[in-house]
Order: C-alpha cells, then sequence, then structure tokens
C-alpha cells in the first residue's frame, strides 16, 4: 500500500519500519494479532503524512534535476572551457596590477579586498580623498583595458596562453 502510494520502495521500506516502531513503543504489551490492525492504520497515517509533507515532491524535482545526462541542471555550474577562460582572465588581471605604479595598486586593492572608504584610504597613505579617487578610477580604467585588449583579439589568444 505504502509503496504504490509514494512510488518510492526505500521509502515506503522506511515508512513500514516507522510504522512498526510506533505501534510497538505506543503499545508495549500488546500481542502481535492485536498489532496488526493498528500498524495498518499507522502506516496509512504516516503515508498520509508524508504525501502532505511535500517531500515527494522536491524528491522528484531532484530526481528530474539529476536524470538530465548524469549532471546537476544549474546554469551556473562552471564548464571547464569557461574555468580556464576565467583563470586567464584573471591572470590578465593580475599581471595590470602587479604592472600599476604602486601607489594606484595600493587605492585599488585597499578599496576592493579591504573594503576601506576613500577617507580611509587617503588617512592611510597620506593623500588627498580626490587623489584616492583618481588612483582608483585610473587602476579600474587600466585593468579594463588589459582584459578589454586581451579580448579584443578574439580566441585565439587563449591558444598562445599555454
Amino acid at each position: 500500500m505504502s509503496r504504490i502510494r509514494t512510488g518510492d520502495a526505500p521509502e515506503a521500506e522506511d515508512l513500514v519500519q516507522d510504522a512498526f516502531v510506533a505501534v510497538r513503543r505506543a503499545y508495549p504489551g500488546k500481542s502481535t494479532d492485536e498489532l496488526r490492525p493498528l500498524l495498518f492504520t499507522t502506516l496509512r497515517n504516516l503515508t498520509l503524512n508524508y504525501l502532505k509533507s511535500g517531500n515527494t515532491k522536491r524528491r522528484q524535482a531532484s530526481v528530474e534535476l539529476l536524470g538530465r545526462d548524469d549532471r546537476l541542471g544549474c546554469p551556473r555550474t562552471a564548464t571547464p572551457e569557461t574555468q580556464l577562460m576565467d583563470a586567464q582572465l584573471l591572470d590578465i588581471a593580475e599581471q595590470a596590477i602587479a604592472a600599476m605604479a604602486p601607489r594606484r595598486r595600493e587605492v585599488l586593492k585597499l578599496h576592493r579586498f579591504e573594503h576601506l572608504t576613500y577617507d580611509e584610504i587617503a588617512m592611510r597613505l597620506s593623500v588627498s580623498r580626490s587623489t584616492v579617487k583618481k588612483d582608483l578610477a585610473d587602476a579600474i580604467a587600466e585593468v579594463a583595458e588589459a582584459l578589454a585588449r586581451k579580448s579584443g583579439q578574439g580566441v585565439d589568444w587563449l591558444a598562445d596562453r599555454k
């Protein structure tokens, strides 16, 4: 009965086991013959509770996701190609940052990585707030230009990176 209703043999077995345990705990002094009707009623109620709980819908959704070519159906899963391209773009950005003037590089790191404000950076580096803003804008522009130069070369630059 439970297997037919749930459509899932392992889950039905778990429900039967739960029913046995629940009935035996509730009526420890009764004989097996006396427990039989209680067992079926308890199993029916547990099965209905299971079906109402939404577990079957979540489980079915999981099966549908995993049933697609044995891959998780997530559009954000990075492919090996995407990972390679991202790693190479990161390398380009790191090279551009390393080639920057020291103060400009420091402003970029303090703002983007340590999340300091313009005023905090200005105090730390003993420069004006407007200098911090200009250095940050120039640093971002340098990284963007380096990435644009490489992506403007097309896909061929990927082969050159080996």
